[in-house]
């Protein structure tokens, strides 16, 4: 007898084709686990989805953050068992020989598929991930914050890959969504003075940066960033800036502010063409970087800061719905009133 179960699934690569679905529960590969969903995180790019904004590879399960147990491994699977709290990477489906694969960069490979949008992803009662991106979560910390382990390692990559922060340097945090929260939190974390920064909408993700200790947290529609910096920096600017908004105007002005032979890097995704002053790269010497998703080490420092208390992602859960409410979910993130919300396939 076939086992089935509840997901959600973009049926179409275009709008209004968001569904809950009774589809079956998926069949393990030799070198694959079966997990049982614990929560899965919606994020930016469900959204995207969901309004027929960014590619899908439909019909698909939506949802790559997530937490869960182990249910079952393939014949194949040594470092875990059954009843194993883990997370998953989202890099699916890769080639596993080109130079990325090899150097463990899966996310650059040219036929990666990453669950959620490629291949099924976290909301449904069951996933089935390949055994090289599967995780364990140390015992000390909750399968809630377990599942924002994927933005934690995307916060990670861009801090801990793109640039040398040392204790003392000042750091502006553009975009206070769960991303440029993280990305503020290591920087903390790494003895920097952090300015955040946000729009009137954000004002309850700016009082969350403020309450887990961010230095600043700025509505840069009501307060200007640049007498802040001027009076850490003596108006020499910010050592680094991370734009984790994609916002146009948000960019140029980060650029402004930037120190000579200082680095920029852009985290959040943007559109294709992009306006900025240019010149600034030779005149001021500035280094931009492009970080994109993470990589294996990414993830295990991820749990390691979750573990030590270095970073509190508990602060970022704001809303929590069962898979049947997801609805709910999806337009308290849209509206940017929910920072992180969580779905739980097994919740009633």
């Amino acid at each position: 007898m076939e086992h089935i179960m509840t997901a959600l699934r973009q049926l179409e690569a275009s709008p209004g084709h968001t569904e809950l679905a009774e589809i079956p529960v998926p069949e393990i590969g030799s070198d694959e686990v079966l997990i049982k969903v614990h929560a899965a995180g919606i994020c930016g790019t469900d959204l995207k989805i969901r309004a027929g904004k960014t590619w899908s590879n439909p019909p698909v399960t939506l949802g790559h953050e997530l937490s869960g147990v182990i249910e079952r491994t393939g014949p194949n699977v040594t470092e875990f068992k059954a009843g194993d709290r883990v997370v998953s990477e989202t890099a699916q489906i890769v080639c596993g020989h080109c130079r990325y694969c090899k150097t463990g960069n899966y996310l650059m490979c040219p036929e990666r598929l990453s669950i959620g949008y490629g291949t099924d992803g976290g909301m449904a009662e069951y996933i089935k991930i390949r055994k090289d991106i599967v995780h364990r979560i140390p015992d000390s910390v909750s399968l809630d914050d377990a599942s924002l382990c994927e933005p934690t390692a995307v916060a990670v990559h861009a801090v801990y890959d793109s640039v040398d922060i040392k204790a003392g340097d000042v750091i502006l945090v553009l975009g206070c969504g769960a991303i440029g929260n993280l990305v503020a939190q290591i920087a903390k974390s790494l003895g920097a003075t952090v300015i955040i920064t946000g729009l009137t909408c954000d004002e309850k993700r700016l009082e969350i940066a403020r309450n887990v200790g961010i230095d600043y947290a700025v509505n840069t529609q009501t307060n200007s960033v640049e007498p802040i910096l001027n009076e850490l920096t003596d108006k020499i600017g910010a050592d680094c800036v991370f734009d984790c908004s994609g916002a146009p105007d948000a960019i140029r002005m980060g650029m402004s502010l930037l120190k000579r032979k200082g680095t920029f890097v852009q985290v959040g995704l943007t559109q294709k063409n992009l306006e900025i002053e240019y010149s600034l790269l030779t005149g001021r010497e500035i280094k931009i970087a492009g970080t994109f998703g993470h990589n294996w080490s990414s993830w295990e420092t991820a749990l390691k800061l979750m573990k030590t208390g270095k970073i509190n992602v508990s602060s970022l859960i704001t809303d929590r719905v069962s898979l049947k409410n997801w609805e709910a979910g999806f337009a308290s993130a849209a509206s940017g009133a929910g920072l992180k919300v969580l779905i739980y396939p097994g919740l009633n």
